[in-house]
């Protein structure tokens, strides 16, 4: 007992130091951590003070192995807890492992598929005199199949999209809006089209898995700056993040901001900070890569080769190249979209024939090299058969004409063209030639179907015969046999 003495002059005290694995467990009457126990025994008589000593030790005691007891059992719980994490965050691996192994199971079976479906798909699209007698039949029934699909599809959009409004209400009223369900109503009111809703619905997944939560209400700039960091990190073209990831979400949080669900859009103003993209070569095609393409559109097409694709490899590449039209409108063109307007070849581009990019149809005239190879016999008025694609192929997501236009870009990389963009660079090589014709840029844009540069240019219209005269100053592709 006499360890808990001390003396201070004349008298003693008890002192006890709080044990270090209890260090925190006991304040101060001012609320500090206590590091011992202190009494005056107010004697001066040692052996008085031993005795007066006696309780306090008991009273500490007594403290010191409650406060064991409790931390033996905040340890045990804590313990406990720490199993059950650990069991919870085993389970949850092996579930994500199982998960995993699922999908790329998934994938396996779908990659060893998808040249059966390539070669078959290019035989669906053989005329039917190319085709046996059976897959003549077995192509009617996978029509009549994929009708029907399409019909089912709908009624399950549809569905899905009442839900998704429920949702919204519901989640609404628990605090929650879910992000998914708002993209979903945007698709819904056929503002954007089929191709651009399947290219963004994954866009804004990418957000709702980095954030691991669907909540509108709780997403932050920080959060979005953090995401599109991580695109960045993962390689993602500024480009790319800007009009397709950083687009699609900015849109979905501001129908939730316009329906008031949240009071501000945290997208709204925000920038991506990447590294710009090294350009290696001009978007153009060069002039060898023009006369590689243009000679092989001349050339005989492979007898297994469908009239419609082997029009398409023979004219898409001169109209692009006399007009720097984009190539889903070319091969959307149907034959009552060849004609001519007061004595003037011209290709009419229309949304009535598919997508175009600024919703106006506009007219161009065709320079003369074009309509001396016989393009006008092509013509048909009144006749809206497409020219390059056969009617019932392609579906809403893969539409034919985008279908043929990505088969005609693979024709042409078979050529050796290593231009960026196969099809595209046509739109570039167009406004080179066309600068060094000396056409104006306001001219250009018209016949590219290109905004105007400024308020002044949406006034009032070109002349065809202006435009007429613009595209016959463009030099001649002289190819043998053209």
């Amino acid at each position: 007992m006499c360890t808990y003495l001390l003396r201070i002059g004349p008298k003693y005290y008890f002192r006890r130091q709080v044990p270090k694995d209890l260090v925190g467990q006991f304040q101060t009457a001012t609320g500090k951590p206590r590091t011992e126990w202190r009494h005056t025994l107010d004697t001066d008589d040692r052996e008085e003070a031993k005795r007066l000593l006696r309780p306090h030790a008991a009273d500490t005691d007594k403290l010191i192995d409650e406060a064991r007891s409790r931390l033996a059992v905040a340890q045990e719980e804590a313990a406990l807890e720490t199993r059950q994490d650990s069991a919870q965050a085993r389970k949850e691996a092996e579930e994500a492992k199982a998960a995993d192994a699922v999908q790329r199971r998934t994938e396996a079976r779908y990659e060893a598929r998808s040249e059966y479906r390539q070669l078959a798909r290019e035989r669906m699209l053989l005329s039917t005199v190319e085709l046996t007698e059976e897959e003549a039949s077995w192509r009617d029934l996978v029509k009549e199949r994929e009708q029907e699909l399409e019909t089912l599809r709908e009624a399950v959009e549809g569905q899905r999209a009442f839900n998704d409004r429920l949702a919204v209400e519901n989640d609404r009223t628990a605090g929650r809006i879910p992000l998914m369900a708002l993209f979903e109503r945007y698709a819904e009111t056929g503002a954007a089209s089929s191709v651009v809703i399947s290219k963004w619905r994954p866009k804004v997944r990418s957000l709702i898995e980095h954030l691991g939560h669907d909540d509108a209400a709780r997403v932050t700039r920080a959060d979005l700056t953090g995401w599109i960091a991580s695109l960045v990190a993962k390689g993602l073209a500024k480009k790319t993040i800007t009009g397709q990831y950083l687009a699609a979400v900015r849109l979905t949080l501001s129908i939730a901001h316009d329906d008031g669900f949240i009071p501000d859009n945290p997208a709204k103003g925000l920038t991506v900070r990447a590294p710009k993209a090294a350009k290696l070569r001009s978007r153009d095609l060069s002039d060898a890569e023009a006369r590689t393409i243009l000679e092989a559109s001349l050339q005989p097409p492979p007898d297994s080769l469908a009239q419609s694709h082997a029009l398409a490899r023979r004219w898409v590449p001169w109209i692009m190249a006399y007009t720097g039209a984009r190539v889903a409108e070319v091969c959307q063109l149907r034959r009552t979209d060849l004609r001519e307007e007061g004595g003037i070849p011209v290709i009419v581009i229309t949304p009535e024939a598919g997508p175009v990019k600024t919703h106006e149809a506009r007219t161009v005239p065709l320079h003369p090299h074009l309509v001396e190879q016989g393009i006008m016999r092509l013509s048909k008025p009144g006749d809206e058969t497409p020219l390059f694609y056969d009617t019932g192929t392609g579906s809403e997501i893969n539409p034919a004409p985008k279908l043929r236009a990505a088969r005609i870009g693979e024709w042409v990389r078979s050529l050796g063209v290593e231009a960026p963009q196969p099809n595209h660079s046509w739109r570039h090589r167009f406004k080179t030639v066309a600068r060094g014709a000396g056409i104006e840029a306001a001219t250009m844009d018209v016949l590219q179907g290109h905004a105007p540069s400024n308020e002044g240019g949406r006034y009032g219209e070109t002349p065809l015969a202006i435009l007429h005269e613009a595209v016959k100053s463009l030099p001649r592709y002289e190819i043998d046999g053209a």
